[in-house]
Protein backbone atom coordinates (compact mmCIF):
# COMPACT_ATOMS: atom_id res chain seq x y z
CA UNK A 1 0.00 0.00 0.00
CA UNK A 2 2.81 2.34 0.87
CA UNK A 3 4.75 1.32 -2.05
CA UNK A 4 1.34 2.23 -4.32
CA UNK A 5 0.86 5.78 -2.61
CA UNK A 6 4.29 6.64 -3.25
CA UNK A 7 3.83 5.74 -6.81
CA UNK A 8 0.66 7.79 -6.77
CA UNK A 9 2.58 10.92 -5.57
CA UNK A 10 5.87 10.61 -8.29
CA UNK A 11 3.43 10.62 -11.26
CA UNK A 12 1.00 13.62 -9.72
CA UNK A 13 4.29 15.39 -9.38
CA UNK A 14 5.08 14.89 -12.59
CA UNK A 15 2.41 15.57 -14.28
CA UNK A 16 2.22 18.77 -12.28
CA UNK A 17 5.89 19.70 -13.18
CA UNK A 18 4.86 19.09 -17.26
CA UNK A 19 2.09 21.51 -17.08
CA UNK A 20 4.59 24.09 -15.41
CA UNK A 21 6.94 24.11 -17.86
CA UNK A 22 4.47 23.95 -20.77
CA UNK A 23 2.77 27.34 -19.17
CA UNK A 24 6.50 28.79 -18.93
CA UNK A 25 7.19 27.70 -22.63
CA UNK A 26 4.12 29.85 -23.70
CA UNK A 27 4.63 32.61 -21.56
CA UNK A 28 8.18 33.05 -23.42
CA UNK A 29 7.06 32.27 -26.81
CA UNK A 30 3.42 34.30 -26.73
CA UNK A 31 2.44 37.65 -28.63
CA UNK A 32 3.11 40.97 -27.74
CA UNK A 33 0.71 44.06 -27.78
CA UNK A 34 2.73 47.13 -28.34
CA UNK A 35 2.27 51.37 -29.16
CA UNK A 36 2.92 53.44 -31.75
CA UNK A 37 5.89 54.74 -30.49
CA UNK A 38 8.04 50.96 -29.87
CA UNK A 39 7.22 47.72 -30.65
CA UNK A 40 8.81 44.06 -30.18
CA UNK A 41 8.76 41.20 -32.31
CA UNK A 42 9.26 38.17 -30.45
CA UNK A 43 9.82 34.94 -32.47
CA UNK A 44 11.56 31.06 -31.44
CA UNK A 45 12.84 28.47 -34.07
CA UNK A 46 9.06 27.37 -34.47
CA UNK A 47 7.31 30.74 -34.55
CA UNK A 48 7.58 34.16 -35.64
CA UNK A 49 5.14 36.30 -33.75
CA UNK A 50 3.78 39.60 -34.93
CA UNK A 51 3.35 43.10 -33.09
CA UNK A 52 0.36 44.53 -33.34
CA UNK A 53 0.03 48.26 -32.71
CA UNK A 54 -2.64 50.75 -31.00
CA UNK A 55 -2.36 54.38 -29.44
CA UNK A 56 -2.88 54.02 -26.33
CA UNK A 57 0.38 55.01 -25.18
CA UNK A 58 1.29 51.86 -22.82
CA UNK A 59 3.46 48.60 -23.89
CA UNK A 60 1.89 45.51 -22.13
CA UNK A 61 2.48 41.57 -23.22
CA UNK A 62 -0.85 39.29 -23.67
CA UNK A 63 1.16 36.08 -22.74
CA UNK A 64 1.80 36.84 -19.19
CA UNK A 65 1.77 33.98 -16.82
CA UNK A 66 2.14 33.49 -12.95
CA UNK A 67 5.46 32.75 -13.37
CA UNK A 68 5.73 35.72 -15.47
CA UNK A 69 8.04 38.43 -13.84
CA UNK A 70 6.37 41.79 -13.48
CA UNK A 71 8.37 43.84 -11.33
CA UNK A 72 12.19 44.73 -10.57
CA UNK A 73 13.90 44.06 -7.22
CA UNK A 74 15.70 46.99 -5.13
CA UNK A 75 19.01 45.87 -6.82
CA UNK A 76 17.60 48.26 -9.58
CA UNK A 77 19.98 50.91 -10.18
CA UNK A 78 17.70 54.16 -9.46
CA UNK A 79 19.86 56.73 -10.05
CA UNK A 80 20.50 55.42 -13.38
CA UNK A 81 21.23 58.35 -16.07
CA UNK A 82 18.04 58.71 -18.60
CA UNK A 83 18.73 62.71 -19.24
CA UNK A 84 20.07 61.63 -22.82
CA UNK A 85 18.56 63.32 -25.61
CA UNK A 86 18.38 60.24 -28.61
CA UNK A 87 19.58 62.16 -32.00
CA UNK A 88 17.13 60.39 -34.01
CA UNK A 89 13.19 59.38 -33.74
CA UNK A 90 13.09 56.02 -33.91
CA UNK A 91 15.77 53.19 -33.53
CA UNK A 92 16.02 49.04 -34.43
CA UNK A 93 17.47 47.06 -32.11
CA UNK A 94 18.00 42.97 -32.87
CA UNK A 95 18.33 41.18 -29.34
CA UNK A 96 19.34 37.35 -29.44
CA UNK A 97 19.18 35.29 -26.64
CA UNK A 98 20.60 31.54 -25.04
CA UNK A 99 17.42 29.83 -25.56
CA UNK A 100 13.60 30.45 -24.90
CA UNK A 101 13.20 30.47 -20.70
CA UNK A 102 11.86 32.09 -18.12
CA UNK A 103 14.37 33.82 -16.82
CA UNK A 104 14.41 36.32 -20.13
CA UNK A 105 11.40 37.57 -18.74
CA UNK A 106 12.80 39.76 -16.21
CA UNK A 107 15.21 41.35 -18.97
CA UNK A 108 12.87 41.75 -21.55
CA UNK A 109 10.83 43.58 -18.50
CA UNK A 110 13.36 46.06 -18.39
CA UNK A 111 13.55 46.19 -22.22
CA UNK A 112 9.96 46.98 -22.44
CA UNK A 113 10.72 49.92 -19.50
CA UNK A 114 12.79 51.28 -21.33
CA UNK A 115 11.24 51.60 -24.58
CA UNK A 116 8.55 52.55 -22.83
CA UNK A 117 9.84 55.71 -20.98
CA UNK A 118 11.82 56.34 -24.70
CA UNK A 119 8.08 56.81 -26.15
CA UNK A 120 7.27 59.26 -23.55
CA UNK A 121 9.79 61.04 -25.09
CA UNK A 122 8.85 60.72 -28.59
CA UNK A 123 11.14 58.07 -29.51
CA UNK A 124 10.34 54.83 -31.18
CA UNK A 125 12.13 51.73 -29.99
CA UNK A 126 11.57 48.98 -32.62
CA UNK A 127 13.48 45.07 -31.48
CA UNK A 128 13.12 41.45 -32.16
CA UNK A 129 13.62 39.08 -29.25
CA UNK A 130 14.92 36.12 -30.10
CA UNK A 131 15.66 32.89 -28.74
CA UNK A 132 15.85 29.17 -30.20
CA UNK A 133 14.12 26.42 -27.76
CA UNK A 134 17.03 24.63 -26.59
CA UNK A 135 20.17 26.45 -26.20
CA UNK A 136 22.31 26.09 -29.55
CA UNK A 137 25.58 28.38 -30.54
CA UNK A 138 25.35 27.07 -34.12
CA UNK A 139 22.06 28.49 -34.24
CA UNK A 140 23.01 31.89 -32.41
CA UNK A 141 25.96 32.74 -35.13
CA UNK A 142 23.54 31.87 -37.77
CA UNK A 143 20.88 34.37 -36.44
CA UNK A 144 23.61 37.34 -35.74
CA UNK A 145 24.60 36.63 -39.54
CA UNK A 146 21.06 36.55 -40.67
CA UNK A 147 20.28 40.05 -38.67
CA UNK A 148 23.04 41.53 -40.71
CA UNK A 149 21.90 41.87 -43.70
CA UNK A 150 18.25 42.88 -42.27
CA UNK A 151 18.73 46.42 -41.31
CA UNK A 152 19.17 46.89 -37.30
CA UNK A 153 21.18 49.76 -36.14
CA UNK A 154 22.32 47.72 -33.57
CA UNK A 155 22.59 43.44 -32.65
CA UNK A 156 22.66 42.18 -28.86
CA UNK A 157 23.61 39.15 -27.96
CA UNK A 158 23.35 37.13 -24.91
CA UNK A 159 26.15 34.88 -25.99
CA UNK A 160 26.30 31.46 -25.36
CA UNK A 161 29.34 30.29 -26.12
CA UNK A 162 32.09 33.23 -26.60
CA UNK A 163 34.88 31.03 -28.44
CA UNK A 164 31.86 30.54 -31.40
CA UNK A 165 29.88 33.94 -30.97
CA UNK A 166 32.81 36.45 -31.39
CA UNK A 167 33.95 35.90 -34.94
CA UNK A 168 29.96 36.58 -35.73
CA UNK A 169 29.99 39.30 -33.67
CA UNK A 170 33.72 41.03 -35.51
CA UNK A 171 31.78 40.10 -38.40
CA UNK A 172 29.10 42.20 -38.06
CA UNK A 173 31.09 45.69 -36.95
CA UNK A 174 33.31 45.02 -39.64
CA UNK A 175 29.85 45.60 -41.99
CA UNK A 176 29.07 48.42 -40.30
CA UNK A 177 26.37 47.04 -37.19
CA UNK A 178 27.72 47.80 -33.75
CA UNK A 179 26.93 44.83 -31.12
CA UNK A 180 26.38 44.84 -27.64
CA UNK A 181 26.94 42.01 -25.06
CA UNK A 182 24.23 41.55 -22.28
CA UNK A 183 23.45 38.62 -19.41
CA UNK A 184 25.93 36.60 -17.38
CA UNK A 185 28.83 36.20 -20.50
CA UNK A 186 31.16 38.95 -21.61
CA UNK A 187 33.31 38.34 -24.85
CA UNK A 188 35.88 40.88 -24.53
CA UNK A 189 38.46 39.72 -27.15
CA UNK A 190 35.96 40.94 -29.51
CA UNK A 191 34.50 44.37 -31.11
CA UNK A 192 31.45 44.82 -29.42
CA UNK A 193 30.76 47.71 -28.59
CA UNK A 194 29.67 47.17 -24.81
CA UNK A 195 28.77 44.60 -21.89
CA UNK A 196 25.86 45.11 -19.54
CA UNK A 197 24.84 42.28 -17.18
CA UNK A 198 26.47 40.09 -14.21
CA UNK A 199 30.15 40.11 -14.80
CA UNK A 200 30.39 37.94 -11.62
CA UNK A 201 29.24 34.51 -12.20
CA UNK A 202 32.41 32.90 -10.72
CA UNK A 203 31.30 35.29 -7.63
CA UNK A 204 27.91 33.86 -7.61
CA UNK A 205 29.25 30.20 -7.36
CA UNK A 206 31.51 31.24 -4.58
CA UNK A 207 28.86 32.88 -2.63
CA UNK A 208 26.40 29.96 -2.91
CA UNK A 209 28.60 27.51 -1.81
CA UNK A 210 30.19 29.17 0.96
CA UNK A 211 26.24 29.58 2.29
CA UNK A 212 25.58 25.71 1.78
CA UNK A 213 28.87 24.49 3.13
CA UNK A 214 28.41 27.30 6.05
CA UNK A 215 24.87 26.10 6.69
CA UNK A 216 26.26 22.14 6.59
CA UNK A 217 28.41 22.92 9.11
CA UNK A 218 31.79 22.74 7.19
CA UNK A 219 30.96 18.87 6.60
CA UNK A 220 29.12 16.45 5.07
CA UNK A 221 28.01 14.73 1.21
CA UNK A 222 27.12 17.58 -1.41
CA UNK A 223 25.91 16.95 -5.08
CA UNK A 224 25.72 19.38 -8.12
CA UNK A 225 23.44 19.84 -10.69
CA UNK A 226 25.93 21.38 -13.55
CA UNK A 227 23.26 22.91 -15.80
CA UNK A 228 24.42 22.99 -19.56
CA UNK A 229 28.20 22.08 -21.07
CA UNK A 230 30.10 25.23 -22.45
CA UNK A 231 27.71 27.51 -21.38
CA UNK A 232 29.86 30.12 -19.78
CA UNK A 233 28.29 31.42 -17.24
CA UNK A 234 27.25 27.59 -16.32
CA UNK A 235 30.95 26.75 -16.18
CA UNK A 236 31.95 30.01 -14.40
CA UNK A 237 29.51 29.11 -11.57
CA UNK A 238 30.55 25.22 -11.19
CA UNK A 239 34.10 26.52 -11.23
CA UNK A 240 33.61 28.87 -8.33
CA UNK A 241 31.33 25.84 -6.57
CA UNK A 242 34.43 23.37 -6.15
CA UNK A 243 37.15 26.20 -5.43
CA UNK A 244 34.76 27.08 -2.60
CA UNK A 245 34.23 23.77 -1.39
CA UNK A 246 37.68 22.93 -1.71
CA UNK A 247 38.57 24.65 1.14
CA UNK A 248 36.23 23.14 3.54
CA UNK A 249 38.26 19.50 3.66
CA UNK A 250 35.49 17.74 5.53
CA UNK A 251 32.78 18.24 2.66
CA UNK A 252 32.86 15.80 -0.18
CA UNK A 253 31.32 16.23 -3.16
CA UNK A 254 29.63 12.41 -4.15
CA UNK A 255 28.45 13.42 -7.60
CA UNK A 256 28.03 16.25 -10.46
CA UNK A 257 25.77 15.88 -13.30
CA UNK A 258 24.49 18.17 -16.25
CA UNK A 259 20.56 18.66 -15.93
CA UNK A 260 20.82 21.07 -19.44
CA UNK A 261 18.86 23.69 -17.70
CA UNK A 262 15.61 21.24 -17.25
CA UNK A 263 13.77 20.88 -14.76
CA UNK A 264 12.36 17.29 -15.54
CA UNK A 265 16.04 16.39 -15.62
CA UNK A 266 16.86 18.06 -12.18
CA UNK A 267 13.98 16.08 -10.46
CA UNK A 268 15.33 13.04 -12.15
CA UNK A 269 18.41 13.48 -11.17
CA UNK A 270 18.12 14.46 -7.19
CA UNK A 271 15.53 11.60 -7.02
CA UNK A 272 18.40 9.19 -8.04
CA UNK A 273 20.97 10.74 -5.29
CA UNK A 274 18.27 10.42 -2.78
CA UNK A 275 18.19 6.64 -3.07
CA UNK A 276 21.75 6.45 -3.37
CA UNK A 277 23.03 8.66 -1.08
CA UNK A 278 20.17 8.35 2.05
CA UNK A 279 22.85 10.84 3.68
CA UNK A 280 23.57 13.68 1.42
CA UNK A 281 23.28 17.15 2.93
CA UNK A 282 23.79 19.56 0.61
CA UNK A 283 22.68 20.78 -3.43
CA UNK A 284 24.46 23.44 -5.51
CA UNK A 285 22.34 24.52 -8.75
CA UNK A 286 23.93 26.51 -11.07
CA UNK A 287 21.23 27.68 -12.94
CA UNK A 288 17.26 29.01 -12.97
CA UNK A 289 15.71 25.64 -13.77
CA UNK A 290 17.82 23.19 -11.54
CA UNK A 291 16.80 24.43 -8.43
CA UNK A 292 13.43 24.10 -9.51
CA UNK A 293 13.73 20.36 -9.77
CA UNK A 294 15.95 19.73 -6.71
CA UNK A 295 13.76 21.32 -4.58
CA UNK A 296 11.06 19.77 -5.97
CA UNK A 297 12.40 16.13 -5.35
CA UNK A 298 13.59 16.98 -2.37
CA UNK A 299 9.79 17.86 -1.11
CA UNK A 300 8.30 15.04 -2.70
CA UNK A 301 10.94 12.68 -0.59
CA UNK A 302 9.61 14.38 2.79
CA UNK A 303 12.90 16.28 3.06
CA UNK A 304 12.52 19.57 2.90
CA UNK A 305 14.73 21.11 5.18
CA UNK A 306 16.76 18.17 5.63
CA UNK A 307 18.86 18.93 2.18
CA UNK A 308 20.75 22.25 2.15
CA UNK A 309 19.85 23.48 -0.93
CA UNK A 310 21.53 26.84 -3.07
CA UNK A 311 20.54 27.75 -6.46
CA UNK A 312 20.08 30.49 -9.01
CA UNK A 313 17.54 33.22 -9.82
CA UNK A 314 14.07 34.05 -8.98
CA UNK A 315 11.92 31.07 -10.46
CA UNK A 316 8.46 31.76 -8.62
CA UNK A 317 8.44 28.05 -7.75
CA UNK A 318 12.21 28.34 -6.59
CA UNK A 319 10.78 31.71 -4.38
CA UNK A 320 8.16 29.78 -2.52
CA UNK A 321 10.39 26.63 -1.78
CA UNK A 322 12.71 29.54 -0.29
CA UNK A 323 9.41 30.61 1.71
CA UNK A 324 8.62 27.22 2.54
CA UNK A 325 12.56 26.23 3.70
CA UNK A 326 13.20 23.95 0.74
CA UNK A 327 15.61 25.91 -0.74
CA UNK A 328 18.12 27.82 1.38
CA UNK A 329 20.07 30.38 -0.39
CA UNK A 330 19.01 31.72 -3.88
CA UNK A 331 21.17 34.06 -5.56
CA UNK A 332 19.18 36.68 -7.98
CA UNK A 333 20.73 38.59 -10.73
CA UNK A 334 19.63 42.14 -11.09
CA UNK A 335 17.83 41.24 -14.59
CA UNK A 336 15.87 44.28 -15.07
CA UNK A 337 18.88 46.34 -15.25
CA UNK A 338 20.57 44.54 -17.83
CA UNK A 339 17.42 44.87 -19.97
CA UNK A 340 16.91 48.62 -19.20
CA UNK A 341 20.32 49.70 -19.56
CA UNK A 342 20.96 47.79 -22.72
CA UNK A 343 18.55 49.67 -24.26
CA UNK A 344 19.61 53.52 -23.19
CA UNK A 345 23.59 52.15 -23.79
CA UNK A 346 22.52 51.06 -27.46
CA UNK A 347 20.48 54.37 -28.30
CA UNK A 348 23.94 56.40 -27.25
CA UNK A 349 25.82 53.75 -29.07
CA UNK A 350 23.79 54.01 -31.99
CA UNK A 351 23.86 57.68 -32.16
CA UNK A 352 28.12 57.63 -32.01
CA UNK A 353 28.16 58.16 -28.48
CA UNK A 354 30.35 56.74 -25.77
CA UNK A 355 29.50 54.24 -22.97
CA UNK A 356 30.49 52.55 -20.32
CA UNK A 357 32.79 49.58 -21.86
CA UNK A 358 31.55 47.15 -18.85
CA UNK A 359 28.13 47.57 -16.44
CA UNK A 360 27.66 45.44 -14.27
CA UNK A 361 24.53 45.18 -12.48
CA UNK A 362 24.97 42.61 -9.64
CA UNK A 363 23.36 40.12 -7.66
CA UNK A 364 22.24 39.23 -4.17
CA UNK A 365 21.88 36.00 -1.71
CA UNK A 366 18.66 35.88 -0.66
CA UNK A 367 17.40 33.57 2.50
CA UNK A 368 13.72 32.61 3.46
CA UNK A 369 12.99 35.87 5.26
CA UNK A 370 13.28 38.21 1.80
CA UNK A 371 11.37 35.78 0.41
CA UNK A 372 8.26 37.57 0.36
CA UNK A 373 9.89 40.51 -0.22
CA UNK A 374 11.28 39.48 -3.98
CA UNK A 375 8.00 37.87 -4.50
CA UNK A 376 6.32 40.85 -4.21
CA UNK A 377 8.45 42.85 -6.04
CA UNK A 378 9.13 40.88 -9.07
CA UNK A 379 5.37 39.03 -9.39
CA UNK A 380 3.44 41.36 -7.60
CA UNK A 381 1.93 39.71 -4.51
CA UNK A 382 3.32 37.16 -2.42
CA UNK A 383 1.85 33.29 -3.95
Amino acid sequence: MQGGLIMLKKVASLLITTALTATMLVGCGGSTTSTNNGSSNNSNSSSSNVSSSSDNGSTSSTSGTSNSVKGKTDLADANFDTSYTPKKDSYKIYCTYKNIHAWYDAIKCGIDAAVADLAEKGVKVDYEWYGPAQPDAVDQVNSIETAIGQGWDLIAVDVNQPELTGEAINNAVAKGIPVAVFGTSDVKDCDRAFFVGNADPYGDGCALAKAVCEKMGGKGKIAILSGTIGAAAHEERLRGFKDTIAKYPDMEIVDEQRDNDAVEKAISITESWLQAYPDLGGILCNNMSNPVGACQAVADAGKSGQIVIGGMDHDLRALNALKDGTLYVAQVQNCYDMGYKLIYNAIKTIDGEKVEESTAVGSTSVFASDADKFINMLYGEAK
